[in-house]
């Protein structure tokens, strides 16, 4: 074994480990930020939706973030504090959140 193939797998394990902590973030983010969602009928917290590289019914060209989209007319009112069941949103709430998600991935996937 040369030190180029300790490098190349070490670099081969390192880019898997930071596509699994990103991809882990992304799923822990997205599923606080749905369950946090208040539910009168569900409506709202059924209609959150997951694409990537462009927002749900536009066209593309937002690159190849991973998304995730309300399109329920009431949603910004009650991520501002309107519900008296998610009074500090559901958005805000979490990303307020997102380096404590980030570093439970890099726990679980340390190279």
């Amino acid at each position: 074994m040369s030190f180029a193939d300790d490098i190349k797998r070490f670099a081969a394990k390192t880019s898997k480990a930071h596509d699994e902590i990103t991809r882990g973030t992304t799923i822990a983010l997205f599923n606080a930020v749905i369950m946090d969602t208040p539910v009168n009928e569900g409506r709202l917290r059924g209609d959150w939706q997951t694409t990537v590289g462009q927002v749900a019914n536009t066209p593309p060209g937002a690159g190849q973030e991973t998304l995730l989209t309300n399109n329920m007319p009431y949603c910004l009112k009650i991520e501002n504090g309107s519900s008296s069941k998610a009074p500090q949103g559901m958005v805000h709430r979490n990303v307020d959140r997102f380096q404590k998600l980030v570093d439970e991935q890099v726990g679980k996937n340390r190279v």
